[in-house]
């Protein structure tokens, strides 16, 4: 016999089919709040939100045997899952979810993704609105936005620079940036957590871009009063050059000490090896000339 009964409608969470349950204190439950449910006969509980309170005319409603409400967290879990199994269905393996946040009241669910390539999944939003239940807005984050907010330790023991100081928007960093600071090594053993370039480049680029335009490039040829010779090493943090002559000596030039010499010659960069690009020595060579 059919009956005329108050339910329940929710929304199940992954279902695009809403359903309604009878519980005998429907006044307990908010509009657009989740819900974990179990019903009777079933041995497992559901993720649902709640649509309102209507009135049924059906020969059996589902029972509500137990419930308890849901935890943000616990609700952030379920959708970063399920998001994350249907971009893998649709071919975006390569997506990386980031930083989920929920809006239970407004129910908005902001999602940041990285990605090698430029997206567009906002475009996708509509489709897990129907599974999910709430709006989903997609926000497309660079890697270094991710470490901004993480804050990984780097190579160096410290925090990561743009989650501690660097937090202002920096320049494009770019390899040149460690050429110009005489960091010549493999661009792998110069990225950070992150896999970019570390940030410090362009942080310190200034200071060394100024050193730069003031010394000798490694190779170039030189003219002091102790004759000409072709330099084999430069310091820009102690702000010093090291010449060697033919003769096979050297001499140690400090560019704010010692104004009497000029370039002669650039260095030839389609001959430049590993040998003459050098590396920054922090030990002050002092074997001078006499």
């Amino acid at each position: 016999m059919e009956r005329n009964i108050k339910t329940l409608d929710v929304s199940v969470i992954g279902s695009e089919v809403p359903e309604s349950y009878f519980h005998p204190k429907l006044d307990n439950f908010k509009l657009g709040e989740f819900l974990w449910v179990k019903l009777e006969k079933d041995n497992y509980e559901k993720l649902v939100k709640v649509r309102g309170i209507n009135q049924k005319v059906s020969k059996e409603i589902k029972k509500i045997e137990s419930y308890r409400r849901a935890h943000k967290d616990n609700i952030i879990k379920v959708m970063k899952n399920m998001i994350k199994g249907i971009l893998w269905e649709m071919g975006y393996e390569n997506v990386k979810l980031a930083n989920f946040e929920i809006d239970v009241d407004k129910g908005i669910l902001k999602v940041d993704y990285i990605s090698d390539k430029k997206l567009n999944l906002h475009l996708l939003g509509s489709k897990f609105a129907k599974l999910l239940h709430v709006r989903v807005e997609f926000n497309q984050i660079g890697a270094r936005d991710l470490a901004g907010q993480i804050g990984w330790l780097e190579p160096c023991g410290l925090i990561a620079c743009c989650k501690t100081f660097l937090k202002g928007k920096l320049p494009s960093i770019s390899i040149d940036m460690a050429r110009r600071q005489y960091l010549f090594t493999a661009p792998e053993r110069l990225t950070g957590a992150c896999g970019r370039l570390f940030c410090c480049l362009a942080y310190e680029f200034e200071f060394y871009d100024e050193i730069y335009n003031k010394l000798p490039k490694m190779g170039a040829k030189v003219k002091t009063p102790n004759g000409i010779g072709e330099i084999v090493e430069v310091n820009p943090l102690k702000g010093y050059f090291r010449v060697k002559y033919d003769n096979i000596k050297y001499e140690v030039i400090n560019i704010e000490e010692n104004k009497e010499w000029y370039i002669i010659s650039e260095p030839n960069v389609g001959n430049d090896t590993s040998e003459n690009k050098g590396s920054i020595n922090d030990d002050g060579i002092e074997d001078k000339i006499n």
